[in-house]
């Protein structure tokens, strides 16, 4: 088989059919009509799933929304994730590929195993750490002896955390200055309809809790360096819920973001982020302290949490309760997430803010002292709704950042996050251009 056959789709989207994965194909659609220049000549883009006939419907629903579309049609790829040859025939087609086929830590290994096999690069919007750290054991090597950059964790779980981070170190670094600690703030906002989460992103966070043992099984075993202690004063971390003097009321964040960071600064911390060529003036960034919370509007909103909080980790822990919690998501959510889609009203009115407040030093860290720190940077992450807005935009970024950058050398083999993958790319700068914004804060 001809190489220009093994790669014959720039892009192709698996599970489009799905609530995220249908978002992501209106998404390329749209992109095609605002910023076409995103999208090189002669590209060609598939999308992927179980069913024929609704991949079609997809298509002629989405070409009929957006006429003014600059690309041309996607082809449709049947593939299952329990169907190894579809699997392999699609990969073996995809110069990189978007998954949004979960859970992940029951579906996602196929297509990873998969991409690594065929030379197909891979981006998802998985949220779930156990996933990701255990695909980050298990196919780096592989991954890297056969040059092809898996990332996960490529939607709001959890590049404007990432990046945000590594985008806060950059800037003490330009002025000579060393970071040692960021604290991160996440803030909702929501209009008069309210608030609704997917039903993945809940699901997910049942599974994850039932698999913490796991996670910290995975973290024993791995092979990547330890975070080391920093010559400088330690990051308290607020377990219970704690009111900033700034910021207001938060409690501890307990998605991926912390994970992601952590695995970033291994992954950094080792040396398995080494691209082929190197940008001048780009440095690896250095090792900082990280802590992650979530903002809580109100203290009526604090007991909430505290109530259904306790209530969701007890039921958690056991298979009994993870299927009681699955099957009533709206009950154990206070109706904040469902198994139907947010309303347009919902998805318009939402948006998301992170808060990134980073301390350090104009001056380099002297082992023994325990002077205070001295420099003061605060970043902004601003964006629209989390899971069906922002989430499209970004993973579509990711992987035109692999696809234009991964052939100049610029992006690393491996299995990765995403400060890990894109350190020395234009993401953050793409992600500006479609609504993510990065911003100093004074």
């Amino acid at each position: 088989m001809s190489s220009n056959i093994i790669q014959k789709f720039d892009l192709t989207i698996f599970g489009a059919t799905g609530l995220t994965g249908k978002e992501i194909v209106s998404h390329v659609y749209e992109l095609s009509i605002d910023l076409p220049s995103f999208f090189k000549p002669g590209f060609r883009w598939a999308i992927a799933g179980r069913n024929e006939e609704r991949l079609q419907e997809i298509i002629q629903e989405l070409t009929d929304r957006f006429p003014k579309a600059t690309i041309e049609q996607p082809s449709v790829l049947i593939a299952s994730v329990t169907q190894r040859e579809q699997l392999d025939a699609m990969t073996s087609k995809t110069k990189v590929l978007i998954n949004a086929v979960g859970p992940f830590r029951f579906m996602g290994e196929y297509v990873v195993r998969s991409c690594v096999d065929n030379s197909c690069n891979y981006v998802d919007v998985t949220g779930e750490p156990e996933f990701v750290e255990r695909m980050q054991r298990t196919y780096h090597d592989k991954a890297v002896a056969n040059k092809v950059t898996i990332v996960h964790s490529c939607g709001f779980d959890s590049v404007p955390t990432d990046m945000g981070v590594l985008y806060t170190k950059n800037l003490y670094t330009q002025h000579g200055w060393v970071p040692t600690q960021i604290e991160m703030f996440l803030r909702i906002h929501t209009g008069p309809s309210g608030l609704r989460g997917g039903y993945a992103t809940f699901e997910s966070a049942v599974h994850g809790f039932g698999s913490a043992e796991l996670l910290r099984e995975i973290r024993q075993a791995s092979t990547l360096k330890r975070l080391p202690r920093l010559e400088a004063p330690k990051l308290p971390f607020h377990k219970r819920v704690t009111r900033d003097k700034e910021l207001g009321y938060h409690v501890p964040f307990v998605f991926a973001d912390p994970s992601v960071v952590r695995l970033s600064q291994q992954i950094f911390l080792t040396g398995l982020a080494t691209t082929e060529k190197k940008k001048p003036n780009v440095t690896l960034p250095p090792t900082v302290q990280f802590a992650a919370y979530l903002l809580l509007p109100s203290l009526w909103a604090v007991i909430l949490y505290t109530i259904y909080g306790f209530i969701f980790s007890v039921l958690a822990g056991s298979p009994w309760g993870r299927n009681l919690l699955l099957g009533h998501p709206e009950l154990f959510s206070a109706g904040l997430f469902s198994k139907e889609h947010p309303t347009k009203e919902q998805l318009n009115q939402s948006s998301f803010e992170i808060v990134l407040r980073s301390k350090g030093y104009d001056h380099a860290l002297t082992p023994g002292s325990n002077d205070p720190p001295n420099k003061e940077i605060k970043v902004v992450v601003r964006g629209p709704e989390a899971g069906y807005v922002a989430t499209p935009r970004i993973v579509v970024q990711c992987a035109l950042a692999i696809l234009n950058n991964k052939h100049e050398g610029y992006v690393p083999s491996g299995v990765l996050t995403p400060s890990t993958a894109f350190w020395e790319t234009d993401l953050i700068d793409r992600l500006r251009f479609v609504g993510i914004t990065y911003d100093i804060s004074t």
